[in-house]
């Protein structure tokens, strides 16, 4: 899941012409418009993660992803200590894979990505 996002985001980022979207193009069959389609599928998931003191994913995952804030830095604004943090890193990353799965199966984009 990690290499997802620190190798497969970014060429997908590319590759959309840089720009971030939530609507997906299944009349689009390119391999862009797959590209394209599993970024849109990226936004979807990540603005459907939890976001509570509790359970701080999407701040953890936009945090140190997306805008490229240190681990100490979302540590301090979601007030839990280093292992607390890498456990909920981790539970956030797992959430994202499973609720990037359903939308990608809810919204049709085939072939199914695959996390370790």
């Amino acid at each position: 899941m990690r290499d997802f996002f620190k190798e497969d985001y970014p060429r997908l980022y590319l590759l959309s012409g840089s720009k971030v979207t939530t609507q997906i193009d299944l009349n689009d069959k390119s391999q862009i418009g797959y590209y394209k389609n599993v970024l849109a599928i990226t936004w979807l998931t990540i603005n459907e993660l939890e976001n509570t003191r509790q359970k701080p994913y999407k701040t953890i995952i936009t945090g140190y992803y997306i805008d490229h804030i240190a681990m100490k830095d979302i540590r301090q604004k979601i007030g839990y200590c280093k292992n607390a943090t890498n456990k909920k890193h981790n539970e956030a990353l797992k959430s994202f894979a499973e609720t990037f799965k359903q939308e990608q199966i809810k919204n049709k984009v085939y072939p199914l990505l695959e996390f370790e």
